[in-house]
């Protein structure tokens, strides 16, 4: 029995191309990220990371783990994104604009994730404990608290970003509609 969602044939390319545009913007900001993180610390990912690969070059070690936590997410996000900007009666959200907007979001969480990773190195540097319970840190050593704090944050705010841009988008499409 093959599952089909139904959609027409006119729509089922935007569909495609919503999830690899969201899928490959979520991939390349976790690489930057990791990309940031992996030369910041990189027992980060060299130690305290469940090898995937026998990779050793720091760069191509980032785009492994990048592509390993993202590309299903991303790809769930762009079937989200494309559902929330055909959702109304209003003609639907170009792939264009919502990317563009999306890009934003992306753009605002590197820099609140960058700004926690100062807190943190500020917080260890004058001898106060971490942003988060001990238990979530493999160590104490200033590296691996300011990437760790990083981290974590990325995994509570990434998605929560995500959310209120969906949200958001779809708001603005019912309110219009109403």
């Amino acid at each position: 029995m093959r599952f089909r969602l139904p959609i027409s044939d006119t729509e089922r390319p935007v569909l495609v191309r919503f999830v690899i545009t969201f899928a490959c913007m979520v991939v390349g900001w976790a690489f930057v990220h990791d990309l940031y993180l992996i030369h910041l610390e990189p027992r980060h990912f060299t130690e305290y990371h469940r090898p995937l690969l026998p990779i050793t070059h720091l760069p191509l070690l980032a785009l492994q783990y990048a592509v390993v936590a993202s590309l299903g997410p991303g790809m769930v996000f762009g079937f989200l994104a494309w559902l929330a900007c055909r959702a109304g009666g209003r003609g639907p959200v170009p792939l264009r604009r919502a990317a563009l907007e999306f890009g934003g979001v992306l753009v605002g969480v590197e820099i609140a994730l960058l700004l926690l990773g100062e807190i943190a190195r500020q917080r260890v540097v004058t001898g106060r404990p971490p942003l988060y319970p001990l238990w979530a840190y493999p160590d104490f050593t200033p590296g691996i608290l300011v990437s760790q704090t990083i981290n974590i944050s990325a995994y509570l705010i990434a998605p929560a970003a995500g959310a209120l841009y969906l949200a958001g988008v779809f708001a603005r499409r019912r309110r219009v509609d109403a």
